[in-house]
């Protein structure tokens, strides 16, 4: 894996309850990060205070739905969200948060667009979870 002074460049957060990653596709690419690395400087700060609250607090801690909501219950996917964007992420074995994608919300409901990005989202997951059993999500990038 490629680290920084000793931090893995897919490590978001580690937090007290959480560790925070970005989903690194099979290769290598961190589309969420992009984002992130896209966005000002104010917007940045305002996820990093989401993660780092929801990462520190104790273990089921909620945030309100106004800031992290559940997108699709049947396969347990979630959103921060800080102001106009989403960030899409699950929850795994390990307590980590891997958060996969974003964008910019443009309406009060999903669009087609947004639906067809979730789609991609629930593809990411099993496929990070797949790779995870193989033993070859991390130890491709040791």
């Amino acid at each position: 894996m490629i680290t920084i002074r000793g931090v893995p460049e897919y490590l978001y957060y580690q937090g007290a309850t959480f560790a925070v990653e970005w989903y690194r596709d099979a290769g290598g690419r961190m589309k969420a990060k992009d984002y992130y690395g896209s966005l000002s400087a104010e917007e940045r700060k305002r996820l990093d205070d989401l993660v780092a609250y929801l990462a520190d607090s104790p273990f089921g801690t909620r945030l309100p739905k106004t800031l992290y909501n559940e997108e699709d219950a049947g396969n347990k996917i979630y959103a921060f969200k800080p102001q106009a964007h989403r960030f899409f992420n699950f929850m795994t074995v390990g307590k980590k948060i891997i958060i996969v994608d974003a964008y910019r919300k443009h309406s009060q409901q999903m669009t087609k667009k947004d639906l067809q990005l979730l789609k991609t989202v629930i593809a990411a997951k099993e496929d990070y979870l797949h790779r995870v059993k193989a033993g070859t999500y991390y130890e491709r990038h040791a």
